[in-house]
């Protein structure tokens, strides 16, 4: 009978003050450790098992592990015979204050995790969205709005008393100037930050307010004005590289993916049938 293959990575993604772990382990067992940083994880297959605040807890696939800066902690696969897959991302004291500091009002200190295990499909999909934003090539934009979402979510839920979200105003004039910054910028590393301060408001006020008027938030209006201007570009017979790197995507598979989930078709495909030749 073959050995099950155990496999684990740890990384940095490009957003500062995270770590993004990834295992699949059947024998391994982790002893007593803790992080310096916010751990929060999916637990995907199998079956995991951690000695927590003197509690034997179980981990079962969708689950949701939402562990304090510091707690002391075990880890392992209940069955080596069935193994068990997480993923988990950490992020550092620093990236949590900065996180705090972007939304309508948070009250001072840092948050605690109460719960340790949470059945929520809906901070699930977040979880998984934020996940595949630090995998793959995404703008700042993306990941920045992505992890205030899913930390809105998380603090919510566990104490609605650490932050106050604002119901979200009209705001028509400042959701105009940064629809117009967007476009005039598309192809530009534009940060959440960089948005707020544009029309003097918070940063998570901002992504609500821009739901709320146009459907969608900024980084997603952001990816779609650029596949717009990538198809017009399309209608002639240039580089689909460098159609790519001109309207802000990381290079051609990038754009293929983006292009195809929205039209259906490969940029390559469009092309083939649109591009018009110079006379």
């Amino acid at each position: 009978m073959p050995v099950p293959t155990e496999s684990a990575c740890l990384w940095k993604p490009p957003l500062s003050g995270l770590e993004l772990f990834e295992a699949t382990l059947f024998s391994q067992q982790f002893g007593k450790h803790f992080h310096a940083a916010y751990t929060i994880g999916v637990n995907e297959g199998g079956l995991g098992r951690c000695l927590l605040r003197g509690d034997n807890q179980h981990h079962y696939p969708g689950s949701l592990k939402l562990l304090n800066p510091g707690e002391v902690h075990t880890g392992q696969a209940v069955s080596a015979d069935t193994g068990w897959s997480f993923r988990n991302i950490y992020i550092d004291l620093a990236a949590i204050e900065r996180a705090l500091a972007q939304f309508d009002y948070a009250r001072p200190g840092m948050p605690y995790f109460k719960e340790t295990i949470v059945w929520e499909p809906a901070l699930r999909s977040r979880f998984y969205e934020l996940f595949q934003a630090l995998t793959l090539p995404s703008s700042p934009l993306q990941q920045q709005s992505l992890l205030l979402e899913l930390l809105a979510q998380i603090f919510l839920r566990g104490d609605p008393s650490w932050v106050d979200f604002h119901i979200p105003g009209a705001e028509s004039k400042a959701v105009a100037v940064v629809r117009a910054y967007l476009e005039a910028h598309h192809a530009e590393r534009v940060t959440l930050d960089e948005l707020a301060r544009l029309v003097n408001l918070s940063p998570y006020y901002l992504i609500r307010s821009f739901r709320q008027q146009v459907g969608c938030p900024p980084h997603q209006y952001q990816q779609q004005w650029q596949l717009l201007q990538a198809k017009q570009a399309l209608q002639r017979p240039d580089s689909i590289a460098a159609i790519a790197i001109a309207h802000g995507f990381y290079d051609q598979s990038h754009l293929t993916r983006a292009f195809k989930q929205a039209f259906g078709v490969t940029p390559g495909q469009y092309q083939k049938v649109n591009s018009v030749q110079d006379r």
